[in-house]
């Protein structure tokens, strides 16, 4: 079973997320701050991060560069609300970056995003 990270700070969201990715058969770790989220990625090798790009008065970008660090194959996919980076600039931060989610997220595209960077094939009538 592939594993995916899942750091978001909105606690409804982080829930509906990870119902969204466990309901599609993925082991989800969430973590709710970027300290959480770096313990996990030292603690376990997870096939996917996501990052939403604000958490708090911050940003995920130094989880994304500990993350490259010590998994550099890992794809990263940032969820964000955000207004930062309106022309792609997350792309030249980190290696590892593979797409932009711009919220209110589709379940069914973060779930096909995530299968996209997992490489997990699955027919569309399998989607949530």
């Amino acid at each position: 079973m592939k594993s995916v990270l899942l750091l978001e700070d909105d606690e409804g969201l982080r829930f509906t997320f990870a119902m969204a990715l466990k309901d599609m058969g993925y082991n989800v770790i969430s973590a709710a701050n970027c300290d959480d989220a770096i313990d996990a990625i030292s603690d376990t090798a997870p096939n996917v991060i996501i990052l939403d790009l604000k958490i708090g008065s911050g940003t995920s970008l130094n989880v994304a560069d500990y993350a490259e660090m010590k998994y550099p194959n890992t794809p990263v996919v940032y969820v964000t609300g955000s207004g930062m980076f309106p022309r792609g600039e997350l792309f030249s931060y980190n290696d590892n970056t593979r797409w932009v989610l711009r919220k209110p997220v589709n379940l069914i595209d973060l779930v096909s995003m995530v299968d996209h960077v997992a490489e997990t094939p699955r027919a569309a009538s399998n989607l949530p």
